[in-house]
Parts: C-alpha cells; sequence; structure tokens
C-alpha cells in the first residue's frame, strides 16, 4: 500500500499509486508536485450532441463537407432523443445536397437526401422532400404560378427553417421554393 524511498536525501512517499515528498499530515497533503487526472470519457449521447452542433454550425457556414462527415458521425452514434435525431436527419439531407439545387446533384445525392427525409413527419421536413421531387423532375415548369393550397402549408413551417431550406437550396423556379421563400420572408398571408 504505502511506501518510502530516500532520493539524495529527500524522501519520496508512495500511498496508493500517489507520490508525495513531504506530508505534514496524515490527513491532509500539502504539496502536489504533479496531479495527472484523465477528463471523463464524453458519453455517445454527448459525443452526438457535439457533432450536432458542429453539424449544423458548419452547415449555417455554408461548410458542406464538413457538415456532412459531423452529421454522418452523430447519426451513426444513435445516442440522441427522437426529435434531435430527426433534426439531425434533415440538417444531413440539406448538407447533402451541397449548396446546390436538387437538379444539379447526382442521382445518388438527391436519392441520399430523400432517403434521409423518408422517415420525418415535420412538415419543414416534408417541404424540402418536397423541394428535391420537384427540381430534380423540373415539375415546376408546367406552371409559375404558387398554389394556394401550397402557400397555406408553407405556414405550417417555421420561418427560420423556411429561410434554410431557401438559403441551402437554390431553386428559385421551383413552386415549393417561392412558398419557402414568401414564408421565410414574413410574406405569406
Amino acid at each position: 500500500m504505502g511506501g518510502s524511498r530516500d532520493r539524495k536525501n529527500s524522501t519520496t512517499h508512495y500511498i496508493g499509486r500517489q507520490e508525495a515528498h513531504t506530508i505534514n499530515n496524515a490527513d491532509t497533503v500539502n504539496h502536489i508536485r504533479e496531479l495527472h487526472l484523465a477528463p471523463p470519457e464524453p458519453t455517445p449521447r454527448e459525443r452526438a450532441e457535439e457533432h450536432l452542433r458542429l453539424g449544423d454550425a458548419s452547415l449555417r457556414q455554408g461548410l458542406h463537407h464538413s457538415a456532412v462527415t459531423h452529421l454522418t458521425e452523430c447519426i451513426s452514434l444513435g445516442a440522441l432523443a427522437p426529435s434531435a435525431a430527426a433534426h439531425a436527419r434533415f440538417l444531413l439531407a440539406l448538407a447533402r445536397l451541397g449548396g446546390r439545387r436538387p437538379s444539379l446533384c447526382t442521382t445518388a445525392e438527391a436519392a441520399a437526401a430523400l432517403d434521409l427525409l423518408g422517415p420525418l413527419h415535420e412538415p419543414h421536413a416534408r417541404f424540402l422532400a418536397a423541394l428535391v421531387q420537384e427540381d430534380r423532375t423540373n415539375a415546376w415548369m408546367g406552371s409559375a404560378a404558387v398554389p394556394d393550397s401550397l402557400r397555406t402549408k408553407a405556414r405550417q413551417i417555421d420561418r427560420s427553417y423556411a429561410d434554410l431550406i431557401r438559403r441551402h437550396v437554390p431553386a428559385p423556379q421551383s413552386r415549393v421554393w417561392q412558398a419557402l421563400d414568401e414564408r421565410a420572408g414574413g410574406t405569406t398571408p
């Protein structure tokens, strides 16, 4: 357990794995030369939350590749609460599009985004999926007018999400994008 060793007229005391040169009181150590305590390892949830935070920040700065890396790791840890996991999937879908309109993405990139959005039921996720599908098929070419039913559905989306989508998926000819743009700008009646 304990012990001591004399080194050049200085006694080093060992108590368990601790080392001290002078012990003035058996209950109190007055001088610790060096103490190495490793910080506790973060839990999977803490690591996932950190990757979510970094992925969100990267996406908002337009660093899509970095966002994909962090958000993929976040989701792979599988440690988030369901609402946070849904948010991470939505952000990863946005990041996978790489800041481009869906018609300029590869089929694999668009499919990856749609696969991430598939299980989500939040209005902003459904609108992003609709935007990807509409722009990939050029369905917006049939009519320039935004249908009232689409505007009504856009009202269900939080303005911050509408703004996030319109900034990262530039497809202004799309009717879905126009409805989001109106909602983000506060002009949707």
